[in-house]
């Protein structure tokens, strides 16, 4: 009997694995990989140091993934927890220095731990690759573990890859003081990776459950290399060169534009002759208050003001900041008009995918639209509330699953209710209002940040009944196992 539970516990650990979502986790922390590799990459060269892997701190995400969906199914205490959240940081610290700064090493060879440790734990101001180690993988460690309880939805992976654009213009500005540093190929990564996990998101969400072959992930990837083809093409494209040689070609247009401004010019200086002559006498006018104003002061304080105020210096100090701000402004702006645009594409695809499973009349679907364009708020309050009304909706559907009542592939949040309602029907005002803040949420953007704390209560009631539910079914099979074993 021992032998069968343990054999039919392995079989539900394995079922329970599904290959996309792994998959889907691991390009998740690839695609965060890019960007703090370069980050790392960019301070290692400033200081001359080590250049830290791109494949620890993807293991550092990976791990800390991992463990952190793992660890809370354990049922032991939190502080408990914690401990074996720091033992697994620490033996990623220590495996990826092993493997990144003393591979020379014999295998049980263990004088390079107190090296590591001392370099660690230096007084030292100097950024040492011990140092850029360990703060690297911590960091990602760390960062892993706050996504690891997220659920890797659509809207979640689209904002993270928007982050990262933006992190990214940020560290091309940084790396153009820096000559010999080119991270070119970690953008074409970065974009790769990212439309990969982007779609796998969009296929889970969609069809979750449903097997896909391999003409599926052929397409996929084909679609994908496709984008960074033309993305590398129009690369190729768009210099300095191409820009010479267009302003070339269209030479003749130019000179067409500078006899049409010459042709503005003339009556535009017949203009500023007349305006001169009507203004001659209040110029006159103004002039002499000055000089009268200027007799006031003394010369030495004249004299003192000019020489403190040199031209020279002036000049040279504010030309390089004016140039310096002025690339500040562009690289910001464009950043900016970028996020927006992949932005509004995403609260685009949202409302066509609201519309299209939404039960009830296109008008009112395109009322709900309309009225989530005009009631937008705070982005970052938007996107707390939204991504806490998702888990909470993600929860419900998987302890109605594990209760005995899982939600169909295409079933629409509206669809799924009734099932709800009629199984728990002492919890459907509950969950009514809980359906109703999901698909408000994530449909038609709307800010629910207000009924956040009403949700959460609702929820807290409904877990209650559903956890019993379960408990009850087990219980039960328990029942049943022993008496067919007995018979």
């Amino acid at each position: 009997m021992r032998e069968t539970q343990i054999r039919n516990h392995k079989s539900k650990i394995i079922n329970s694995i599904s290959l996309r979502r792994e998959l889907a986790i691991a390009l998740f922390a690839a695609m965060e990989t890019c960007w703090t590799y370069v980050a790392l990459a960019l301070l290692a060269t400033i200081a001359g140091t080590h250049i830290l892997s791109p494949l620890a701190i993807f293991a550092g995400y990976w791990v800390a993934m991992l463990a952190g969906r793992a660890l809370p199914h354990s049922r032991q205490r939190w502080i408990v927890l914690q401990f074996a959240a720091i033992a697994i940081a620490v033996v990623t610290i220590l495996a990826g220095a092993r493997i990144e700064l003393y591979e020379r090493l014999a295998p049980s060879d263990l004088s390079w731990l107190p090296r590591f440790v001392v370099g660690l734990l230096s007084l030292q101001i100097a950024l040492s690759a011990e140092r850029l180690l360990g703060l690297g993988i911590l960091f990602a460690f760390i960062r892993g573990l706050g996504y690891a309880q997220r659920p890797l939805t659509l809207w979640f992976t689209g904002f993270r890859f928007r982050v990262g654009i933006v992190i990214f213009l940020f560290l091309l500005l940084a790396a153009s003081f820096i000559p010999r540093l080119d991270f070119t190929i970690w953008i074409f990564a970065y974009f790769a990776v990212s439309l990969l996990a982007i779609a796998l998101a969009r296929i889970e969400e969609m069809s979750e459950g449903v097997p896909l072959g391999a003409r599926w992930a052929i397409t996929l990837v084909a679609a994908i290399a496709l984008v960074i083809f033309l993305g590398a093409a129009l690369l190729q494209i768009f210099t300095l060169n191409t820009a010479s040689a267009l302003l070339i070609i269209l030479w003749p247009l130019w000179a067409l534009f500078g006899i049409f401004l010459m042709l503005l010019a003339i009556p535009a200086a017949y203009l500023a002759e007349w305006l001169v002559n009507f203004l001659r006498p209040l110029y006159n006018t103004v002039g002499q208050l000055l000089d009268r104003l200027q007799n006031l002061v003394p010369s030495e304080w004249t004299e003192q003001m000019q020489k403190t105020l040199d031209t020279t210096t002036v000049t040279n100090v504010l030309i390089p900041l004016l140039k310096t701000i002025g690339i500040l402004v562009v690289v910001i702006g464009i950043g900016y008009l970028l996020a927006r645009a992949l932005n509004r594409r995403m609260a685009h695809a949202e409302d066509e995918q609201y519309v299209r499973e939404s039960i009830s009349a296109d008008e009112d679907a395109v009322r709900r639209a309309d009225l989530a364009r005009k009631t937008r708020t705070h982005p970052f309050a938007r996107n707390l509330s939204a991504e806490s009304i998702r888990r909470i909706y993600a929860s419900l559907v998987a302890r109605a699953r594990d209760a005995g009542l899982p939600r169909q592939v295409a079933e629409t949040p509206y669809e799924y209710l009734p099932r709800l309602a009629q199984e728990w029907h002492t919890e459907s005002d509950d969950l009514h209002a809980i359906t109703e803040a999901y698909v408000a949420t994530h449909y038609a953007e709307r800010d629910l940040s207000g009924e956040l704390a009403r949700v959460r209560d609702a929820w807290k009631r409904v877990e209650k009944v559903l956890r019993d539910t379960k408990n009850k079914k087990d219980n039960w099979t328990r029942i049943a196992a022993r008496a067919d074993k007995r018979g």
